[in-house]
C-alpha cells in the first residue's frame, strides 16, 4: 500500500535569503490573487472561467507584463496556478467555497515539485533559486536519515516570522492484516477530553484557557498600537507566538493519545458527531475548538489504517448517552446529569463512562452487520 507522509523541519537562512523566501511567497501568492481577480472578471463579462491548463500557459505572458516575476522558481508560480484550479474544481463540485484572495501573513507559502534536494545528514536543504538553506533537526536525528521513502515535493512556509519547510514523501508500507481482540469505545467530552470502555479517563487539558489570559494581554497592547507600523508587526508576532504554542502542545498531546489507542486497541468505536452545528452553541464554542475532536478521530482514522486496526463510527442519533450499558433500558438524560441511575436494573453508573460502553456495543454490531 502506498502512502503519503510529510515531515517538517525549521529553517535557519541567512537575511540575504529571507529576503528570497519572502520574494518567493509573495509572487506566488500575487500569481494565485491576479489569476483568480481575471476569473471574477472573466464570469461577470460573459459566466465563464478560466480553467488550470489556460492558466498555466498564461503564465509566460503575465511574467513579461510583470518581470519580477523571474526571480522565483517557475514551477512554484505553476504549482500555485495548479492550486487556483484544485480550489475551483473543488468549489464546482460543492465541496469548498468559492475562493478567497490569499492575504499577507496568512497564505505565506509556496511550493517546489522537483529540483531540490534535502540533506539531513548535513543539516540543510537545497531550494530552486534561494540555495542552500540550514535547517534544524533534532539531536535523535542528527547524522542519519529519518525521512523514509521518496521525496515527492517541498513546501516552504512562514510562521510567527520564523521560516519552516515540509517534505512530502511517498512510500510503500505493508498492508497489516486487521486483527479484532481488543475492541474500545470513546465518548468524548469537554470535562473530560475522553472516557474509554475500558474504564480509562483522559483528562482534557484545555490549552486555549491556559493562554488565555496571556494572550489577552498581548492583543490588548496590539490593539493600542497604530495598525501596520513597525511596533504593530512586532506585537503581531508576539500574538501569533502564542497561538502558535497552543496549537503545537494541543497537536503534541492529540499525538501521543491516538497513538496510544491505536497501539492498545484493534477496534475503536467513536461517535459520528457534528461538530460545526455543536459549535453554534456560543456557550460551548470555544471550549469544543479548543479540545480538537476533528483533528483527534482524524488521527485515529490514519493511524489505525497504517497499523491493521480499525474505526468504526456509530450512527449520529445514536443514544449512547441515554441507553443502559446493562440492561438496554433508555432514559432521558439532560447534560446536568453526570451519572446515569437506570430505573429497571438499578444500575448506577458514570454518564461518560455508560456512553462509552454503549458505543464499543454498538460499533461491535456494527461490524457483524455488515460482515
Amino acid at each position: 500500500m502506498v502512502i503519503n507522509k510529510a515531515y517538517r523541519y525549521k529553517l535557519e537562512p541567512t537575511d540575504e535569503q529571507r529576503q528570497l523566501l519572502a520574494q518567493a511567497v509573495g509572487c506566488c501568492r500575487f500569481v494565485y490573487n491576479h489569476l483568480l481577480k481575471l476569473n471574477i472578471d472573466q464570469y461577470a463579462k460573459d459566466k465563464t472561467f478560466i480553467f488550470t491548463n489556460e492558466m498555466v500557459t498564461m503564465l509566460p505572458d503575465i511574467k513579461k507584463e510583470f518581470p519580477w516575476l523571474n526571480s522565483p522558481f517557475s514551477q512554484s508560480l505553476q504549482t500555485a496556478v495548479r492550486n487556483l484550479g484544485a480550489a475551483f474544481s473543488n468549489f464546482f463540485a460543492g465541496k469548498t467555497e468559492f475562493p478567497e484572495f490569499h492575504k499577507k501573513g496568512v497564505h505565506d507559502s509556496f511550493t517546489c515539485p522537483q529540483k531540490f534536494r534535502v540533506e539531513e545528514e548535513k543539516g540543510f536543504v537545497f531550494i530552486p533559486k534561494i540555495g542552500e538553506v540550514k535547517i534544524r533537526v533534532h539531536k535523535k536525528f542528527r547524522r542519519k536519515k529519518h525521512i523514509q521513502g521518496k521525496k515527492k515535493s517541498i513546501t516552504v512556509s512562514r510562521e510567527c516570522g520564523q521560516w519552516y519547510i515540509c517534505v512530502l514523501t511517498e512510500r510503500e508500507i505493508e498492508v497489516k492484516s486487521q486483527t479484532r481482540n481488543r475492541s474500545v469505545g470513546i465518548d468524548v467530552g469537554l470535562k473530560e477530553f475522553a472516557t474509554l470502555s475500558r474504564g480509562v479517563v483522559i483528562e482534557n487539558p484545555r490549552f486555549y484557557r491556559q493562554y488565555e489570559e496571556k494572550l489577552a494581554k498581548e492583543q490588548r497592547k496590539l490593539s493600542g498600537m497604530v495598525k501596520f507600523s513597525n511596533n504593530w508587526f512586532k506585537q503581531l508576532k508576539k500574538v501569533q507566538k502564542v497561538h502558535r504554542k497552543i496549537a503545537n502542545c494541543r497537536e503534541d498531546f492529540l499525538h501521543k493519545e491516538s497513538s496510544r489507542i491505536v497501539k492498545n486497541h484493534d477496534i475503536i468505536g467513536l461517535e459520528d458527531l457534528c461538530i460545526k452545528g455543536m459549535a453554534k452553541n456560543h456557550h460551548l464554542a470555544k471550549s469544543i475548538h479548543d479540545a480538537g475532536w476533528g483533528m483527534f478521530t482524524t488521527m485515529l482514522d490514519y493511524k489505525a489504517f497504517w497499523h491493521g486496526k480499525q474505526t468504526v463510527y456509530v450512527e449520529r442519533f445514536y443514544p449512547s448517552s441515554q441507553l443502559c450499558s446493562n440492561c438496554g433500558g433508555k432514559k432521558i438524560m439532560p447534560l446536568k446529569l453526570r451519572t446515569y441511575v437506570c430505573e429497571d436494573c438499578n444500575t448506577t453508573i458514570d454518564r461518560d463512562y455508560n456512553a462509552s460502553i454503549n458505543i464499543e456495543q454498538r460499533a461491535l454490531e456494527l461490524i457483524k452487520l455488515s460482515a
